[in-house]
């Protein structure tokens, strides 16, 4: 009888202790299963981040190399010639809203002015481009009688365009008598346009400009009269056009250089020629 209730003991003891394991590994076996929960969400939340990450790179990548192309193409719209003196006279070509630069020359109107001018003109294709390869854009008149061309212009001017494939022309004016400027017909201007820079004189009268540069450009067409101001001597220009004066290195100036071909090509239009 004792040993059946020592049994019964034994088995009532080993019973309870195999609930207090049983209920040890149910209670670890549930921490584990959350932790495992746990860490598979924790997982899923940073191979999501991850997978983030590296699509916002690639969309970052994707829009540094798409600038890129945009800059490089922006570039090659720009004429070689405007961005190495943009370089020089301090000017940003991406947001600017200058369609080109000028240099004044100074007037000629005799041989000794214009001599003065063309060594300008030297001294900046000393710097900058072959003077034989510059185009000319003059306002001339014909004397049908004396079957003789003139320059009906003294101020001389290098327009040079911001853009690549700009076209400038030149279109003479007449000032009315309402005192408004009206293009007239001009057979040695008409039709003519070229790209890149170009010589041109214009202007005769103190009193209004005769001629109207149009630089037909990447955006908008460009048209603008330039003159010198007779109250300061300032150059009048509109803002979209720069004054580039300053790009001629005067400290090399040398008056007695310059072309002899371009100058005995001018002086021939002149009236006591």
């Amino acid at each position: 009888m004792k040993n059946k209730q020592f049994m019964t003991t034994i088995i009532c003891i080993l019973l309870v202790a195999l609930c207090i394991v049983s209920f040890g590994y149910i209670k670890k076996s549930s921490s584990l299963r959350k932790e495992m929960r746990r860490r598979i969400d924790l997982e899923g939340r940073i191979g999501l981040l991850e997978r983030r990450l590296r699509e916002k790179d690639k969309e970052l990548k994707e829009a540094k190399e798409e600038a890129k192309r945009k800059d490089e193409e922006e570039n090659k719209k720009y004429s070689d010639l405007y961005r190495v003196m943009a370089d020089k006279l301090g000017i940003t070509l991406k947001n600017d809203r200058k369609k080109a630069m000028i240099v004044p020359l100074g007037s000629a109107y005799d041989e000794e002015t214009l001599k003065e001018v063309l060594a300008k003109l030297k001294l900046w294709c000393s710097e900058y481009y072959d003077i034989k390869d510059i185009n000319k854009l003059l306002i001339l008149a014909k004397d049908e009688e004396a079957n003789k061309t003139y320059l009906m212009a003294q101020e001389f001017y290098i327009v040079i365009p911001k853009y690549r494939s700009a076209k400038v022309s030149l279109k003479e004016l007449e000032l009315l008598d309402t005192g408004k400027l009206s293009p007239v017909k001009n057979d040695f201007l008409d039709g003519k346009s070229f790209a890149g820079p170009v010589l041109i004189c214009q202007n005769i009268s103190d009193i209004a400009p005769n001629g109207e540069i149009c630089i037909d450009g990447e955006d908008r067409e460009l048209k603008f009269s330039p003159y010198v101001s007779l109250k300061d001597g300032e150059l009048i220009l509109p803002d979209e056009v720069y004054n580039a004066y300053g790009a001629l290195d005067m400290k090399k100036y040398d008056k007695n250089n310059y072309s002899e071909e371009l100058f005995n090509e001018i002086k021939a239009y002149f009236y006591n020629n």
